[in-house]
Parts: C-alpha cells; sequence; structure tokens
C-alpha cells in the first residue's frame, strides 16, 4: 500500500474509504432486507398487530388534525378580533383629531372676530 503525506501531514492511504455513514447504510439495508425475509414467515401473526397499530396510528393522525384545525381557527379568530380593535381605535383618533381641528377652527375664527372688533373699535376712538 502507498502512504502520502497531505498538507496537514497527516498520511493518506490509497484505496478504498469506507466511512461511518455507509457502514450505517449497509447495515440499514441488511435489516430491512431480513425484516423483510421474516415477514412474510409471521405475516399471518404479525399482520393483524401492524393493522392495528396502523389504525390507531391513523386516529392519532386525525384527533392531532382536529386539534391542530381548532387552535389555527382559535388564532385567525383572535387575530381577526385585534385587526377589528386597531381599525376600530384608528376610526376613534380619526374622529377625535376631526373634532379638534373643528374647534380649533372655530377658535380661531372667534380670535379673528374679537381682533377685528378690537381693530375696529380703536380706530373709531
Amino acid at each position: 500500500m502507498e502512504y502520502e503525506k497531505n498538507e496537514g501531514g497527516k498520511e493518506n492511504m490509497d484505496g478504498i474509504h469506507v466511512k461511518k455513514r455507509d457502514l450505517w447504510l449497509v447495515a440499514g439495508g441488511a435489516l430491512g432486507a431480513l425484516a423483510a425475509l421474516g415477514l412474510g414467515k409471521l405475516s399471518g401473526k404479525v399482520r393483524p398487530a401492524a393493522v392495528c397499530a396502523v389504525r390507531e396510528g391513523y386516529a392519532f393522525k386525525e384527533w392531532l388534525a382536529g386539534k391542530a384545525e381548532k387552535v389555527k381557527e382559535d388564532v385567525e379568530d383572535i387575530v381577526a378580533e385585534g385587526v377589528h380593535q386597531y381599525q376600530e381605535g384608528l376610526a376613534a383618533t380619526a374622529d377625535t383629531v376631526k373634532r379638534e381641528k373643528d374647534i380649533l377652527e372655530k377658535i380661531e375664527k372667534v380670535v379673528e372676530e374679537k381682533l377685528a372688533k378690537m381693530k375696529s373699535e380703536k380706530g373709531e376712538g
């Protein structure tokens, strides 16, 4: 076997390199093949239990989906209510600003009338 040194000073070996991930993949494939062979022999005994497990799993999924839908509806209701209250607040603020503007315009008109009256009295006096 040939060895060569890389930049870090470590030795590299030419040939096949097997990583830990590859070993797990091979082991998983072997277990899957054994399970498939064994399932054929035990299918009479295992099948009813597997069907029951799938049925219960599906029932749980449906129950969970129903709960998730209810939570989603509750969140949508909360968001809609919050948006509505926000818009009501904006409308109330706009109404308040309009009333304040009207009052200020009336005050300005009264002040202008008083100033005009004072000027006219000064001019006559």
